[in-house]
């Protein structure tokens, strides 16, 4: 049997920046010892209910000195239990996940403060697939209206490739509305699939909100819109400015290598396409300079 979990969408988004919220412990260097289990500081995992279970007790979520940089990781791994027979993806979330072994249902609430518009969650992984297994990594982005609260921007990670060494990872956040949120709840599974498959591990390590260049009203790049089209291995940037400048967008890599470039033009509306085919798996900055201003946004390219 299976512990499902709904998965959020997610998109592209050039984002309006308020202020820069750490997320709470990403790096799981702090972790919190309950006797029968640990979780990370701030994290909530299912190993409080599955290591309760009488001899057939384990956890999902442990602590790794496989690490990225610090000390640890945190390692997920999807196990069967035999009694009551249950296959249980590793899972952990900023919220309070509540777990009901009888009748096999969970409950996800709360999660974390949040008041300005991040637009991508970034860190690093590895990932052990076992049988065709995919992970995810997602975000939720939550404003609360009187009782009720509103999901107003999602994004998500998923892979099914095997990652033996520790690869960064970036996905961006679509909003469905601009208004400042109050919660987020960033969560991870070692299996996003129906069914699960043990021995599957993922691991991951430093995680954080990233955020482009502020928009303000009378901004010159509120005329910019940028798409990554996966499929053709194209970034397509799109223009529409008040006034024709000189624009210059160049592509570099973390290392300030240029490996794409487009190069200076009067532009008013009018569109620039760089073609990304030839490069590596890593992320990249794109360089927009137009009329004197420079603009950048982050993307993870995935061959």
């Amino acid at each position: 049997m299976l512990l499902m979990v709904v998965c959020l969408t997610g998109g592209i988004l050039l984002g309006v920046v308020n202020g820069q919220t750490p997320v709470p412990n990403g790096d799981f260097e702090n972790w919190i010892s309950y006797g029968g289990y640990s979780n990370p500081q701030f994290w909530d995992t299912p190993n409080q209910e599955i290591s309760s279970i009488p001899f057939f007790g384990t956890t999902v979520v442990d602590r790794s000195t496989d690490h990225e940089s610090g000390q640890y990781s945190a390692e997920l791994e999807s196990k069967h239990i035999t009694f009551p027979p249950l296959d249980v993806p590793g899972f952990i979330t900023l919220g309070n996940l509540t777990i009901d072994i009888v009748n096999l249902s969970f409950v996800v609430t709360g999660g974390a403060p949040l008041t300005d518009n991040p637009t991508h969650v970034k860190g690093f992984y590895k990932y052990l697939p076992k049988g065709g297994d995919s992970c995810l990594i997602a975000i939720g982005v939550f404003k609360t209206v009187g009782s009720h609260k509103d999901t107003i921007g999602s994004g998500y990670y998923s892979t099914k490739d095997t990652v033996n060494d520790w690869k960064p990872f970036i996905f961006y956040i679509s909003y469905d509305t601009v208004c400042q949120p109050d919660t987020m709840n960033i969560f991870a599974l070692s299996t996003a699939k129906d069914t699960v498959t043990p021995g599957t591990i993922l691991f991951l390590d430093d995680i954080s909100l990233d955020y482009t260049v502020g928009i303000g009203t009378d901004d010159p790049s509120r005329g910019i819109d940028i798409y990554q089209d996966k499929e053709t291995r194209r970034i397509m940037v799109f223009f529409d400015f008040p006034h024709p400048e000189t624009t210059v967008l160049r592509l570099y890599s973390m290392t300030g290598q240029c490996v794409a470039e487009c190069p200076a033009e009067t532009i008013l509306k009018d569109s620039r396409i760089l073609n990304y085919s030839d490069l590596t798996s890593g992320i990249y900055v794109l360089e927009i300079l137009h009329n004197g201003k420079l603009y950048n946004k982050k993307f993870f390219i995935d061959r």
